[in-house]
């Protein structure tokens, strides 16, 4: 792992009540049209094969799977020295539920790189904990008010697992950057799901960075903007993991900040 930001997001829960949790959490978001597309890449310490990940979507999300180097390539794009120049979807909506588990949906579950990942929306908090934590989410006790929260929102859940066969390593205490994934789903505002984060936020703070691609500059409250700069796909001829997904010009903003667990009170809105 080349850049010394090691980071993650959604709330990272500990399967058969092992200690993994996330150091930090490091994001790109493309906003377009209402669509979002979200990558997230996470780092661990704890057993590969116990890891579990859950991340909260306002919309129907279709998962794709992303190259290990995307933040790398980031990081060099938003060094000091920026460029100097100035929507998509897919389908009419979420597919029938495949199996309904009293109060829970379960959409579809698909392989996406080294991911097993479930898609779920529930009506009751108490059967998505239930749900969760018979399928090796342990949810802490706390947790079901934050479910609880998404829920009334009608927001989806991913739920994630590594595949044992495509386990990094198998050592009871690995620490390491996992495969990116990415989220994309219909959206009315660029958001980015902090308040699950609390329920395994370290006692230190959660630094988070977030690089952001839309029509104009963003921010959150109390961020450090370490980058603003127009970006045009000719720019991106040397990323060519940006370049797949980049195809505008979009502003890029580079947002920094260090969180508390009790600050990852709400979500942010970008």
């Amino acid at each position: 792992y080349l850049t010394p930001i090691s980071l993650a997001d959604g709330g990272l829960f500990t399967q058969l009540y092992r200690d993994i949790y996330e150091p930090n959490q490091l994001a790109m978001i493309v906003f377009d049209d209402m669509v979002e597309k979200i990558i997230f890449q996470i780092d661990y310490e704890g057993d590969a094969e116990d890891f579990a990940w859950v991340i909260p979507v306002p919309g129907y999300p279709k998962l794709f799977s992303v190259e290990d180097d995307i933040f790398y390539e980031l990081h060099k794009l938003t060094q000091p020295t920026p460029p100097s120049s100035f929507g998509c979807g897919w389908g009419a909506g979420p597919p029938l539920p495949g199996l309904e588990d009293e109060g829970v949906h379960v959409w579809e579950e698909n392989q996406v790189g080294i991911y097993h990942t479930t898609t779920l929306s529930a009506s009751d908090p108490n059967s998505l904990v239930e749900w969760l934590n018979n399928n090796g989410y342990a949810i802490p006790e706390e947790g079901q008010e934050i479910l609880d929260y998404y829920v009334q929102k009608n927001w989806f859940f991913v739920a994630m697992k590594i595949q044992h066969e495509e386990t990094i390593n198998s050592s009871e205490n690995y620490t390491g950057a996992i495969q990116p994934i990415g989220i994309m789903f219909f959206s009315d505002e660029m958001v980015y799901p902090l308040k699950i984060s609390s329920l395994s936020a370290p006692s230190w703070g959660t630094e988070v960075l977030i690089y952001t691609f839309s029509d104009e500059r963003v921010t959150f409250p109390e961020a450090a903007e370490e980058y603003n700069a127009i970006i045009t796909p000719d720019q991106l001829k040397e990323y060519p993991i940006l370049q797949g997904i980049i195809d505008e010009t979009f502003v890029l903003t580079k947002l920094r900040r260090n969180f508390s667990a009790e600050e990852m009170d709400e979500d942010l809105i970008l």
